[in-house]
Formats: structure tokens, C-alpha cells, sequence
């Protein structure tokens, strides 16, 4: 079965430029969903389900909006709400974590809105942690203006600053192999960027296990990760902003 969902595999770098030099890679996967297919990718391979346990599973409670609506409208709603227009828009393609093994978090999942062949907005849904709160950015894909930070995410950067997107979607009409999302943190010297960097492999059994072999609890390598880096930019003395 073709589908237009697929697993994305490559790495997330984080480079801090101020007060002090600090920089990290790390590889992952992460699932692009087309939220229109979520009902026939269970057959595809038992390793994926939804709305019950499998290796890698997608349950609706875990992202935007009101659990008990398809999250496709969801989306849409809160495209509409930060002033995007939803009209013409059909597809939605969710770029981000699921639940392995039945843990779930996410710093980020991207929602791709297509406007016929054409991705048109990218919904941000940002979570912090240990607060698991979040925040969602629209980005208009014809014109990437730049967006006051609005949400407080790391406890060891300020609030004063905005964000810049340089953002390559997926590809419908020939689904490219790359996908990039960049972000830059400034104010309005470059103080902190962050960068997704993924290639595309088709969503198959064996791409599935390739990923689960490779980083076989995937949400806990994050939140490893997370805490493993903070405590890091701690011992460098990196000042401390509290969560208000």
C-alpha cells in the first residue's frame, strides 16, 4: 500500500552562542502522519497502531485541541484562531513522536497544511518540560516572518527575543527525501539556533524496525537527552530563568 505518511530519520542539532558556547547532536526518527491515512497504517505493521499498545503507537490524547475531535480539525481550528486561513486547506501531515512502548513526549511536532499540492502553513506545537505545557506557532510558508517568543521552553534562556524559520516541507506531488526545520533565536544578535534535519523512508515494516532497533525507546533517549543537557549548561554557570 502507498501512502503519503512516512518515517523521517536524521538528526536535531542545538547550537548556543551566548554568554557562553555550548553545542549538541543527536540522531532520531520521527513519524509523518498524514492524519487523513491514520485508520489504514495499523495494517501496514503490527510494530504501529492506533488508539492501542504497539511498539510505536498514536493515541489523539496526546496532541492538540479537544481529545474527542479528529485532530485534522483540530489543527485546522488552531490555524484559524492564530490567523491563518483554513479555506483551501485539505491536507495535514504531522510531523513529530508518537508513544513508544506507551511513553510519550515531544518537544515539537510540526503540522504541514497543504493547500492542494502545496504545504501552505506549519503549525508549531511546543511542549516544555518538566511542566508539559504547551504552545503552538503558525508559520506562513510564503512569507517566514519572524515571531516574538511567547512561551517559556529552556529554564536557561530568557524570553526577550525572537524566533526565525527557515523551513523546507515535505513534498506531495514528489515527496522529497529531505525535510528541514530551523530555527533561530535572536535579540537581535544570534543567541541559540536549533535544527531538524531529516531524510524520508517509506512507512514499511522494515522501516519501522530499522528505527525501533537503532533507538529502541525513543522517548526516554529525549528526555535523557533534555536533562543530560542541562545539567551541562548548569555546570557552566549559564544563568538560570525561572518559569513564571
Amino acid at each position: 500500500m502507498s501512502t503519503l505518511s512516512a518515517i523521517y530519520r536524521g538528526q536535531v542539532r542545538h547550537r548556543r552562542y551566548s554568554p557562553q558556547a555550548h553545542h549538541f547532536s543527536y540522531g532520531l526518527y520521527m513519524l509523518a502522519l498524514d492524519l487523513d491515512e491514520l485508520d489504514t497504517l495499523s495494517v501496514l505493521s503490527r510494530l504501529f497502531s492506533c488508539e492501542r499498545f504497539a511498539p510505536l503507537s498514536f493515541r489523539r490524547c496526546d496532541y492538540l485541541g479537544d481529545p474527542k475531535q479528529p485532530l485534522k480539525e483540530a489543527v485546522l481550528q488552531e490555524v484559524v484562531r492564530l490567523g491563518g486561513d483554513a479555506e483551501t486547506l485539505n491536507r495535514v501531515l504531522m510531523l513529530g513522536q508518537v508513544r513508544c512502548f506507551g511513553l510519550y513526549f515531544s518537544p515539537i511536532n510540526v503540522f504541514f497544511c497543504y493547500q492542494g499540492e502545496q504545504a501552505r502553513y506549519a503549525l508549531l506545537e511546543v511542549h516544555n518540560t518538566p511542566w508539559n505545557e504547551c504552545h503552538c506557532y503558525l508559520v506562513d510558508l510564503e512569507q517566514m516572518d519572524p515571531a516574538d517568543k511567547a512561551f517559556h521552553v529552556s529554564p536557561f534562556m530568557g524570553m526577550a527575543m525572537q524566533y526565525h524559520w527557515r523551513i523546507i516541507p515535505p513534498k506531495i506531488e514528489a515527496p522529497d527525501k529531505r525535510v528541514l526545520v530551523h530555527i533561530e533565536n535572536r535579540n537581535p544578535a544570534l543567541l541559540f539556533d536549533a535544527t531538524l534535519s531529516l531524510r524520508r523512508h517509506d512507512f514499511a515494516r522494515t522501516a519501522l524496525k530499522a528505527a525501533l532497533l537503532q533507538w529502541p525507546m525513543m522517548t526516554l533517549t529525549i528526555v535523557r537527552g533534555i536533562y543530560w543537557q542541562a545539567l551541562r549548561l548548569l555546570l557552566k554557570r549559564i544563568p538560570y530563568h525561572p518559569h513564571s
